[in-house]
């Protein structure tokens, strides 16, 4: 009858018919076990640990009992975990590692503990790296790095200034290349991205006099192209606001961009190669005020992309809690594709089209989430809070190239890691990891 109760999922009704049967026999294995069983499934894990301790002492063989004890284990320890006694939840965790090779378990320590995808950091240059993404072709990824800050003084109002250079690096860190203009032209370079048949690269660069005081980043920008063989560069605006964050069509023929030019309705822009010709992306009057950046102001979509089969465009918008959003070309069929409190923002599509990654969280708990284009399989893949931005796929879709800066950590300096969709780590290696951050912990 208890099993059944367990079976049916109903384990409060099995515990008083357990308590029965064991106190008729005080060295029922099985009574122990499959009360263990219930106390678990109800969430009453010391005593759920108690039964399951006595069942295998009363039979040291009971395969099950081993299992289910070393689930009781990591529930105790994930307790530990959230109320913040980590040196009792690690060594906790490391013991249970010792003892189990249930790999959902293994994956469940993994995800408690930082995420079961094997992430590696590609630099560790003490800069503030930034927005890397691959070339098409998988073999290098390109990002901007803060080389330098300084502060302006006007007056009552400072202003700080960084100084940013466009960088690409081999996929294992070797053969890094500054792509930046060399001279005397100290101008900031950033936001760089590969043409889809990665002969070019489009980019924001920062004019010397900006003649707006209050533009977005309160920095005038610009964007240009480089030829990668000739080292050619050709300006494709020339305002004295901010053009920026540009990505370029899957046919190479169009540039996507954001702007924020005074007295504009619109802020994203679409502008052809071949005819210099640009038009603006309109929304709907109930629409922009849902997505508007701060009261009063134009709508301001961020971190803009075409889905792979250029019919729709993919960003992030909001003020307080953003959210991403997916619309078609011309500023219809936009819908939401996050729900909920959560920020989330800086999304960027699979190669294929049928994911999209993005980060989402509050303050210092930021991780990497999966979303289809419809809003449906919201999947989590790190769990290590901290900060993170700017998430972006390999070609194969195999990796996530981002950057992060780990939580707790009051500096400025964000490094870029690659995640690994096909590789997650295994036990030793997280045994590994929690023997190292038992170290850190008091």
């Amino acid at each position: 009858m208890a099993s059944e109760y367990i079976g049916k999922n109903k384990p409060e009704s099995a515990i008083y018919p357990l308590l029965l049967a064991i106190q008729k026999d005080q060295d029922d294995a099985q009574a122990h076990f499959l009360l263990a069983q219930t106390y678990y499934q109800t969430q009453v894990y010391p005593l759920a640990r108690k039964e399951c301790e006595t069942a295998l002492v009363l039979d040291a063989q009971h395969q099950e009992a081993f299992d289910l004890l070393a689930g009781i284990r990591f529930e105790e320890a994930k307790i530990s975990w959230e109320k913040g006694d980590l040196r009792q939840a690690i060594s906790e965790l490391i013991q249970v590692l010792d003892d189990t090779d249930d790999q959902r378990l293994i994956d469940s320590i993994a995800n408690l503990t930082g995420g079961r995808h094997r992430i590696r950091r590609l630099t560790n240059d003490l800069f503030l790296d930034n927005a890397p993404s691959f070339s098409h072709y998988g073999k290098r990824i390109i990002y901007h790095s803060d080389t330098s800050f300084s502060l302006e003084d006007y007056g009552l109002k400072k202003r700080e200034l960084r100084k940013s250079r466009i960088f690409v690096v081999d996929e294992d860190g070797a053969n890094k290349t500054c792509l930046s203009s060399a001279g005397g032209d100290d101008s900031s370079e950033q936001f760089a991205r590969f043409s889809n048949d990665d002969k070019k690269i489009v980019y924001e660069k920062e004019n010397h006099y900006p003649e707006q005081e209050d533009t977005i980043f309160n920095l005038d920008r610009d964007i240009f192209i480089k030829e990668m063989d000739t080292g050619r560069v050709r300006r494709l605006t020339d305002n004295d606001t901010y053009d920026g964050l540009a990505s370029f069509s899957p046919d190479d023929k169009r540039i996507l961009f954001v702007c924020d030019r005074l007295g504009a309705r619109s802020s994203l822009h679409i502008l052809d190669l071949d005819t210099d010709e640009g038009k603006s992306i309109f929304f709907k009057k109930p629409l922009t005020e849902r997505i508007t950046r701060k009261p009063g102001r134009l709508v301001l979509p961020y971190c803009p992309s075409f889905s792979p089969d250029g019919q729709e465009i993919l960003f992030h918008a909001g003020y307080k809690t953003r959210k991403i959003y997916l619309m078609d070309e011309n500023g219809e069929n936009l819908r939401c594709l996050t729900k909920g409190q959560t920020d989330d923002f800086f999304p960027a599509f699979s190669p294929d089209g049928k994911g999209i990654v993005f980060v989402s969280g509050q303050e210092d708990q930021e991780d990497l989430y999966l979303v289809n284009p419809d809003g449906s399989n919201r999947t989590r893949l790190t769990f290590d809070g901290g900060k993170k931005k700017y998430p972006s796929f390999s070609p194969d879709a195999n990796l996530i190239v981002f950057v992060a800066k780990q939580k707790d950590r009051d500096d400025r300096y964000y490094e870029i890691y690659i995640l690994n969709l096909e590789e997650t780590i295994p036990k030793k290696k997280l045994v590994e990891r929690l023997e190292e951050m038992l170290k850190t912990v008091s």
